[in-house]
């Protein structure tokens, strides 16, 4: 898969557990031969950054309900601190990115 995608990973503080998970994603991603842009942020700023970032998909450890309208999915980052599950949403993922 060549196509380059823009994913936001957040968590509260924007740095502690976003890095796991975004080196989880990486990681995971380099495997499948995914490509994508990562950014990291904060949930309280995720309502700014989805305004302005044309990001594809939204991966959060710190849950899913954060309280922003936006048509980007989604998704728990606790996969990507655990391990479990994790295949799952790279799979969920890829999907929607085959999509576009």
């Amino acid at each position: 898969m060549g196509k380059n995608f823009k994913l936001l990973v957040l968590c509260a503080d924007g740095v502690a557990t976003s890095t796991i998970a975004l080196v989880a994603l990486r990681e995971a991603f380099e495997d499948k031969g995914m490509i994508a842009d990562f950014t990291q942020g904060r949930v309280v700023d995720a309502e700014h950054m989805l305004k302005g970032g044309n990001f594809d998909i939204v991966i959060s450890t710190a849950g899913t309900d954060l309280d922003v309208e936006t048509n980007v999915p989604i998704f728990s980052g606790i996969p990507f601190l655990t391990g479990i599950g994790r295949d799952e949403v790279i799979d969920q993922i890829k999907e929607i990115v085959n999509k576009k």
